[in-house]
């Protein structure tokens, strides 16, 4: 058992075709589980937002036991304090960005934070009074992480957060993110490699349901070759 993590997830979760299952210590920071599409990667993300219960499964975040198959105990969603983010925003059409933040959060259960001050600090201070569709793809998923972090989330999930964004707006939003110097872990799931390079404290490689590497970015530089040293050589422009 890694004491050091933040979240310790072990889950066995079976599908008619697929059983995805394994075992996963967090660390503050980035956490980007890198997998193809069928490898298990939004279920090991619902399961530990409560969304999906396993047949086995084990989750303390922060010191808390939040699910534990064994003793029949399982938190709900709403309860676990924990962001998420999924790959469309999700935001409500008739809300405005300030409205929409402050919808989320009195559903959710925290103490909440300086919502003026979490605007400003991912550009949105300018934009709180418009409404979804007078916004841009990335300023939509910008709002769709303020509304994530506004109630002080323990964790952070992020389902596959670019992959409708266009390239030069991915990056951008990846260096928003790195910048924002959040204190608590973030796991991200997606399917690109640039992403979990450039992204990514720890990665977490998945296929067909199971974890088959775990490493730093340079896990992803070994599995990907000659991506790997384009990918490096970017970084380090």
């Amino acid at each position: 058992m890694d004491r050091e993590a933040a979240v310790l997830l072990s889950f066995r979760k079976v599908y008619p075709t697929l059983t995805v299952e394994g075992e996963f210590a967090f660390h503050r920071g980035f956490n980007v589980v890198l997998g193809p599409s069928g490898s298990g990667k939004t279920t090991l993300l619902r399961v530990t937002a409560g969304l999906l219960k396993p047949e086995e499964g084990f989750l303390r975040c922060e010191g808390e036991v939040l699910m534990d198959t064994s003793e029949e105990r399982f938190t709900p969603p709403q309860k676990r304090r924990i962001g998420l983010v999924f790959q469309e925003d999700n935001l409500l059409p008739h809300l405005n960005v300030r409205e929409n933040i402050e919808f989320a959060l009195r559903k959710a259960d925290g103490t909440g934070v300086v919502l003026d001050e979490l605007l400003e600090k991912f550009g949105l201070g300018g934009l709180q009074n418009r409404k979804p569709h007078q916004l841009s793809g990335g300023e939509r998923q910008k709002v769709a992480l303020v509304r994530a972090l506004a109630f002080s989330p323990r964790m952070l999930l992020l389902d596959e957060p670019f992959s409708s964004l266009d390239f030069r707006v991915k990056l951008d939003m990846i260096s928003l993110l790195k910048g924002a110097e959040l204190k608590i872990p973030v796991v991200v799931v997606t399917h690109d490699p640039v992403e979990a390079f450039l992204l990514g404290d720890r990665v977490f490689l998945m296929e067909r349901g199971r974890k088959v590497g775990e490493g730093g970015r340079d896990l992803v530089k070994e599995f990907f070759g000659e991506l790997g040293d384009l990918l490096e050589a970017y970084a380090c422009s």
